[in-house]
């Protein structure tokens, strides 16, 4: 039988290899027809591969992402091409590239014209479009290098992979490695050439026989075992006489996949290359057995059940010849000193997992010493980097030093600054240190949270709640940990960490974590494993509190007790775990354990003896807490699905569920990257939820944790004080300042770098800082958040996002759980490393702007008009442009730094200060400005209040400037500027030298309206206790470059003469900025599409004192509690548009009567969901009015489930 001609011309074309394929080959009617055109000409593909390709890709990341991959790819193939170069030769060129076909990317820099030395920045952004088109469903690859992508898109072919699998019986280690030593010997091309003519022979089979038996037989004749070939021809039928070209066919491509080494077989005999098949015995062997995965297992400690799994990642990651050369180097290097190999491969698994002090224990061992065996110890180095970085370039060029920084922590290697986590983990002692730090706020946190516990302790009943816990929600680095370590000195807490094996995080993993995250390949009934975990825990508590020595104590030295004896905080090991999974043993032991109705009975028994043997705090006979079990990094409990896909935390729910009531006991999940709707999910989108009369509410969050600005030392007195790094990195969380304190006293360079190194890392929530093209929408609005203070529109679904992965503070949930609300309060570390990470490209700038822009467009902002936030970008850029001046200290923060006011504003208007045509009535004021202003900010944040002198004082100390609040009269923005003759940093600071500059932005066509200048003034903006000269800049963004400045109108108050004022009429007139940036502030400027407290009820005074703390910039005071009686209209116009033509000053209008808090959250949120649709309204809206109160006690709304968000989230 005949193949088909078609086949045969078929069989020389390329096989797709997207790392996922779609098996229908449709053409995309629904997709972007433009875009399917644009994909279909950028990567030069058949009919039938673009249109599966472009599914595959349009599914994994959206029209949006793939229409900027189309803009970057033109951009760049069309200004790197060769004038005289054909543009479907550099096409052909890309497309072999971003497939991994061998040599083909030194072909595609070369018809390019690329070099490494000058074209380091195209060559890596060619890496990174040929990675995402390659890969397109993996989401993470930011954290990849260079090398790292381009290893993968030459050596990943995992698609090909599969089908030489199936045509040749192989699976697991056997077919990963036979794949990869065909794959390194031939290349991708001639591998699939392969696959397709052989599919296309197996297709011959008669359709009474089966694909498997084909297969089988075919196995047998290529390895070369007797009588293969016959029953080979036999089960396809093909005979001498018929299938001369397809028996010829088979034989050359058993040759071919017996001998890949070897040139074209076409010169060969058919009988001399079937003899060399049936007979070389050598080379069958070596098909049947995978010998580097042997050596492999001989050389490394692992496991049976993860040997495998490692085996393929370091072939995937480095392929199989670049693995036998370091099996070889590696054994060689071991046999030389040491005969024991098997002890040898103790010591060396533990020195290149990076293991304490496992070198010098590899050394000790192998009796190896610097000086007779330097070029040896290098070696083990280089090894030890190849396992490590499989995929990273060969080590032989580096220095000693640069790999052992690589590899971890020692005694003689370097420090530098290096963007990895690498680092992080040396500072793990640091990080403890700050657990014992004095603890701060201890009335306004742990009492409230105390409280709030004790409370649903007795709240807690079966019938109306689904299980006794609730989660503690809060920016990373908030104090979740620390609050729950505090908790564990008024109440029993039961801590376990689930933190990943090999993180470097702190605290680090409880010995408990295994039993509740037991491995996935071994098969358990979780339901049972959690009752005998929890009953086994109560049972160790109730025996340790139940001693007749311990029970004779104060409470307080049975707690400290217990603490000692059971609060794992580093990687020592407790007793307490030990004597839980003894527990754990005996109870599986015992015969009537298997049956479920029984293990609910043991475990309530084992609660209740648990309540009665804890100490009480309270009156006999009140239900209260006890016992807290506190659940930390819980993200992996529902990471992890058992076999019908029911995540590990929910069944640990039911369990929980079956706790008895008035038991003294409650857990609390925290976790930082997890999502909120994990823990607390909506009725309606929890699977877990049973008809078993369990009730539905869940307990409210908590997440009113008011931690920002503990340790803020005393005032600075001078300015070297103002911009000392150990003050500034007090503002916001606890936790930097205190890191950096401890950091540098423990000596070492680069502890200023390394802890904004932190912030900014856990600002973008990576491992490494991505490139501009690598970053998420979500990853800007926190860069663009911490440095311009934007907020989304309430309903946005990347509030979520924000507060569990990106350091935003949780603002608010909504009691039915359809969304969050998310917030970005002033916090220095953040504002500093978000500003770095901005000033390292201007392609980040571009990118931000971009996306900024889109937001705008698409309604994607709570609040904020374009022009003013392109303003504020303007000036936190020209901040960084600017020449730092001497702070006095020992280190500067880069981007926190000070600059004179002269050479600022010779950045933004690229003139010489004493050419600048500064507009005033008084010279001397202007001369003053310029010789003796100085100003600090590195972002802003939002006031509710107009600020006076001594406010001003307060934005210079945390080097901040402010967007002014709605309705401020005359400004938009200002900052601080600070007056001062002497140069000296110890010069004294004084409130007479504060001044300001005040900014107004216009972003309307046409012409200034020059009239309304009178209004740019201090005295119209009702800035009082300011008597120095003062700066106005104004910002008419949309203006023509030919337009000319009209005349400035004075001040309607005669005594306010010290105003300096300059405009600059359109962006051109910024000299700053890049035409790219122009090009982006274009965009964000033509895109067309506020107070927090209100959400709340500001009667408890707990609520009060967090708004006061999260939004302590914009609340000068906080609004009064309302009375009982509704709120009555207010004949008062705070708003911009109640501006009045009067000459008088206005007065100063503080937020107690401009900030009235809605009486009732669920009133208020119906409100705002009426005047917010899903895309936020283009123009600004009024403020709602105010709903009067219907009770004047603080109670959980029934109507309503508990604050909390869903499982599969809505918003």
């Amino acid at each position: 039988m005949e193949a088909p001609s078609r086949e045969q011309k078929e069989s020389d074309k390329l096989t797709l290899d997207p790392q996922s394929t779609l098996k229908s080959q449709q053409h995309p009617i629904q997709a972007d027809m433009d875009e399917y055109e644009r994909f279909a000409t950028l990567h030069g593909y058949q009919e039938n591969q673009q249109a599966e390709h472009f599914q595959v890709v349009l599914k994994a990341v959206g029209v949006e992402r793939l229409q900027n991959y189309h803009d970057d790819l033109e951009e760049i193939l069309s200004k790197l091409k060769p004038p005289d170069t054909k543009q479907e030769d550099v096409i052909s060129r890309w497309a072999n590239f971003f497939q991994g076909y061998k040599r083909s990317f030194a072909k595609l820099k070369k018809i390019l014209n690329l070099t490494d030395a000058n074209h380091e920045n195209q060559i890596e952004q060619l890496v990174e479009l040929a990675y995402f088109i390659r890969f397109p469903s993996e989401k993470e690859n930011s954290g990849m290098s260079q090398e790292e992508m381009l290893t993968r898109i030459q050596t990943l072919h995992l698609t090909d992979r599969e089908r030489f699998g199936k045509l040749h019986c192989f699976e697991g280690v056997i077919l990963v490695e036979s794949f990869s030593v065909l794959f390194e010997a031939v290349g991708i091309k001639k591998l699939r050439v392969y696959l397709t003519k052989l599919e296309n022979i197996v297709e011959l089979k008669p359709p009474d026989t089966k694909h498997e038996d084909v297969i089988s037989q075919w196995a047998k004749f290529f390895q070369g075992y007797e009588g293969s070939f016959a029953r080979l021809k036999e089960i396809l039928k093909l005979t001498d006489a018929d299938h001369e070209s397809q028996i010829k066919q088979l034989v050359e491509l058993a040759h071919f996949i017996r001998f890949p080494m070897e040139k074209e077989p076409s010169e060969r005999l058919l009988e001399e290359m079937l003899t060399r098949i049936q007979s070389d015995k050598k080379s069958r062997k070596s098909q049947q057995q995978s010998t580097a995965f042997k050596r492999f297992e001989k050389l490394h400690g692992y496991g049976k059940d993860e040997v495998a799994g490692k085996f393929i990642a370091i072939v995937e990651a480095a392929g199989v010849a670049r693995l036998q050369k370091y099996h070889e180097e590696l054994q060689s290097l071991m046999h030389s000193f040491n005969d024991d190999l098997s002890a040898c491969r103790i010591y060396w698994t533990r020195f290149y997992q990076g293991c304490k002090d496992s070198f010098p224990e590899l050394k000790r061992w192998l009796k190896l010493t610097d000086q007779d065996h330097e070029d040896e110890i290098r070696k083990f180095f280089q090894l030890a980097y190849f396992r490590r970085f499989p995929t990273r370039q060969d080590s032989s060029e580096m220095s000693t030093d640069k790999i052992l920084l690589a590899l971890g922590p020692t005694k003689s290697s370097p420090k530098t600054t290096n963007d990895t986590v690498e680092r992080l983990a040396w500072a793990a002692d640091i990080v403890r240190e700050g657990f014992e730090a004095p603890y701060r706020a201890y009335d306004s946190i742990l009492i409230p949270t105390l409280a709030t516990l004790h409370n649903y302790v007795v709240e807690w009943k079966t019938n109306l709640y689904r299980a006794p816990y609730t989660s503690i929600v809060g920016a990373t680095m908030s104090g979740k940990t620390r609050l729950v370590i505090e908790l564990a000195k008024h109440v029993c807490v039961v801590y376990i960490c689930l933190r990943p094996l090999k993180s470097t995080g702190q605290p680090p993993r409880s010995e408990l974590a295994n039993s509740m995250l037991p491995d996935q390949a071994v098969k358990v009934d979780l339901q049972e494993r959690y009752a005998r975990l929890l009953t086994a825990i109560f049972r160790v508590v109730a025996s340790f509190f139940s001693k007749p020595d311990r029970q004779d104590k104060l409470i307080k030295d049975q707690l400290d007790a217990w603490n000692k004896y059971s609060l794992q905080l580093d990687d020592t090991p407790v007793q307490f775990a030990c004597d839980v999974q003894e527990e754990m043993k005996m109870l599986a032991e015992q015969s009537n354990w298997d049956n479920s109705a029984t293990r609910i009975r043991v475990l309530q028994a084992a609660a209740k003896k648990m309540n009665q043997s804890v100490p009480s705090t309270n009156q006999e006979g009140v239900a209260q807490l006890k016992v807290l079990l506190a659940i930390d990094e819980a993200r992996n409990l529902v990471e992890q699905t058992d076999d019908e896909e029911v995540s590990y935390f929910r069944l640990f729910r039911w369990v929980l569920a079956e706790l008895p009531i008035s038991g003294g006991f409650f857990s609390v999940f925290t976790d930082t990257t997890s999502r909120l709707a994990n823990f607390s999910p909506a009725l309606d989108d929890d699977p877990s939820a049973r008809p078993d009369g369990h009730g539905a509410e869940l307990f409210e969050p908590i997440y009113q944790i008011p931690s920002l600005d503990l340790f803020v030392p005393a005032l600075p007195k001078t300015w070297r004080e103002l911009l000392s790094p150990g003050r500034l990195l007090t503002y916001g969380g606890p936790f930097y300042g205190l890191y950096y304190e401890h950091a540098t006293k423990k000596g070492g360079a680069n502890q200023l770098e390394n802890t904004l190194c932190i912030a900014g890392l856990k600002l973008l929530c990576r491992s490494k800082f991505p490139t501009s093209k690598m970053l998420t929408q979500s990853q800007i609005f926190a860069l663009l958040g911490s440095v311009i203070h934007t907020r989304l529109y309430n309903k946005s679904s990347i509030h979520t996002d924000l507060v569990s992965s990106h350091a935003a503070h949780c603002m608010f949930i909504d009691p039915t759980r359809e969304f969050i609300i998310s917030d970005y309060p002033s916090q220095f570390p953040y504002a500093s490393a978000a500003s770095a990470f901005l000033a390292r490209s201007h392609c980040n700038w571009d990118r931000c702007i971009n996306v900024l822009a889109l937001a705008v467009q698409n309604g994607l902002l709570a609040n904020g008009d374009a022009g003013e936030m392109a303003t504020r970008l303007i000036l936190i850029y020209a901040m960084q442009q600017t020449i730092i001046l001497d702070s006095g200290n020992e280190f500067t923060i880069k981007q926190g730094h000070s600059v004179r006011l002269r050479d600022f504003l010779n950045t933004l208007t690229g003139k010489n200060p004493k050419e600048i045509r500064l507009g005033t009535k008084s010279p001397e004021g202007r001369k003053r400005l310029l010789d003796e202003g100085r100003i600090f900010f590195n972002h802003f944040t939002r006031i509710g209040y107009t600020p006076s002198a001594k406010e001003l004082m307060e934005f210079l100390h945390e080097g901040l400037a402010v967007q002014c609040k709605p309705g401020q009269h005359g400004l938009d923005d200002l900052f601080t500027i600070y007056l001062t003759p002497e140069s000296d940093p110890d010069h004294e600071l004084d409130h007479k030298n504060i001044t300001f500059c005040g900014v107004q932005t216009k972003n309307q066509e046409g012409s200034v309206k020059w009239k309304e200048s009178c209004n740019w003034c201090k005295s119209f903006a009702g800035i009082e206790d300011v008597d120095n000269p003062y700066l106005i800049l104004l910002f008419s963004l949309k203006a023509k470059s030919q337009e000319s400045p009209g005349p400035w109108k004075e001040p309607d108050d005669k005594d306010d003469t010290g105003r300096v004022h300059f405009q600059f009429l359109g962006l051109d007139k910024i000299a700053c900025l890049s035409d790219k940036m122009r090009i982006a502030f274009r965009k964000l400027i033509t895109a067309v599409p506020e107070d927090l407290s209100k959400l709340h009820d500001l009667r408890s005074v707990h609520t009060r004192d967090w708004i006061g703390n999260v939004t302590r910039h914009y609340h000068k005071t906080l609004p009064l509690v309302p009375s009982q009686k509704p709120a009555q209209k207010s004949n008062k116009r705070t708003r911009s548009s109640d501006h009045t033509n009067t000459p008088k000053s206005p007065k100063r209008i503080r937020t107690s009567k401009e900030h009235q808090p809605v009486q009732n959250q669920g009133q208020a949120m119906q409100s705002d969901q009426q005047l917010q649709s899903d895309m936020a309204p283009k123009q600004k809206t009024q403020s709602r009015k105010q709903v009067p109160n219907k009770s004047s006690k603080l109670r959980r709304s029934k109507s309503c489930p508990n604050m909390s968000v869903p499982d599969k989230p809505k918003y």
